[in-house]
């Protein structure tokens, strides 16, 4: 494990999710109306917050420090904080990782609790295990579906979640060229909703096409990426290999090409961060995250190894009552115009 690759992809990932978070579930054609030019944070007076995908990364490193060599106490560790990270009532959550959730406070097993879904879920989860087991295959895939299986049964989320977290790996090897990154990519594909998206990923690669106009072509509703797993995960795979090197294109790119943009935001944020070095990482964004428990520096002590309580119950959940009342103060905002 690099713990510097390991930090860069956690603060990358929660700042793609900052930036995101305030466009999520708005077509690409309102954002650029709501927010033209550079992007920032703008949740709460200039400032950023973090959604569950940060959430959900911060409890898989976490559950990895307890039980790296095991993935079945990994996944009851994981379990275990999920659990209560649901009795904390978070804003946003998914209705697949909701049902999932509610089945372990029934006393289902960690193994058995998924239900039939392609979410996102479990791409929120992948990339710090990618990160951690870097070019160990075997335990990276082992992980990354004993992850995927606590709220997700449909075996395209997995394969999404293991194209992420071997992204996030194959920069622990080192620099590959973009036909070397693709063809390792291609080994994790089974299912033909990713294959076909992987495909015109290729294609269009090549053409040079922007990532909207990439994301256009393999979603179901233009300007919006929806929440189905093989298409976030090849617009943050496509985004990341479009602009590499530059981390806020990579972040501003996905954003503006609509839908699940915190979601979207956190992959390609943690694929792209995950191959900076930590203390560049867009040094304005990273002063303008503002949250409580997760920050910057939290972000930091964690990724260096120092272990800490999450979710903090039930601290957690007054915290989650403030960014409840944030959220909904910007549902209202979009009722008005620019539309």
């Amino acid at each position: 494990m690099n713990q510097n690759v390991l930090k860069a992809c956690l603060l990358g990932g929660a700042l793609g999710d900052s930036i995101g978070l305030p466009s999520e579930g708005i077509n690409a054609r309102r954002i650029a109306r709501l927010r033209p030019g550079a992007l920032r944070q703008s949740l709460v007076f200039g400032k950023g917050m973090v959604s569950d995908d940060t959430e959900h990364a911060v409890m898989t490193l976490l559950s990895l420090m307890d039980h790296d060599g095991d993935a079945r106490k990994f996944s009851a560790a994981l379990a275990c904080r999920l659990r209560w990270w649901l009795a904390s009532v978070p804003a946003g959550i998914g209705l697949a990782t909701a049902r999932s959730l509610v089945k372990l406070w029934l006393g289902f097993k960690p193994a058995n609790s998924g239900v039939f879904s392609a979410g996102n879920g479990p791409l929120m989860r992948a990339p710090v295990i990618g990160a951690w087991f870097g070019e160990e295959s075997e335990k990276r895939n082992e992980f990354v579906r004993a992850s995927t299986l606590i709220t997700h049964r449909d075996p395209r989320a997995t394969e999404a979640a293991q194209m992420v977290a071997h992204a996030v790996a194959l920069v622990t090897t080192g620099t590959l060229t973009e036909d070397e990154v693709l063809d390792c990519l291609q080994t994790d594909i089974g299912s033909d909703d990713l294959r076909t998206r992987f495909q015109k990923l290729r294609v269009s690669l090549q053409a040079g096409e922007s990532v909207e106009d990439y994301a256009n072509s393999i979603s179901r509703k233009p300007g919006f990426v929806s929440g189905f797993a093989p298409e976030t995960a090849c617009v943050a795979i496509y985004a990341w290999l479009r602009h590499r090197g530059d981390f806020r294109m990579t972040i501003e790119s996905v954003v503006k090409a609509g839908g699940d943009t915190d979601t979207v935001g956190f992959v390609a944020g943690s694929i792209a961060g995950a191959e900076c070095d930590p203390d560049r990482l867009a040094p304005d964004w990273l002063a303008n995250l503002r949250d409580w428990p997760i920050h910057a520096g939290f972000i930091e002590r964690i990724a260096a190894g120092n272990k800490s309580r999450y979710p903090n119950w039930p601290m957690s959940l007054v915290r989650n009552m403030c960014f409840l009342l944030i959220v909904l103060t910007h549902g209202f905002r979009r009722l008005l115009p620019p539309y």
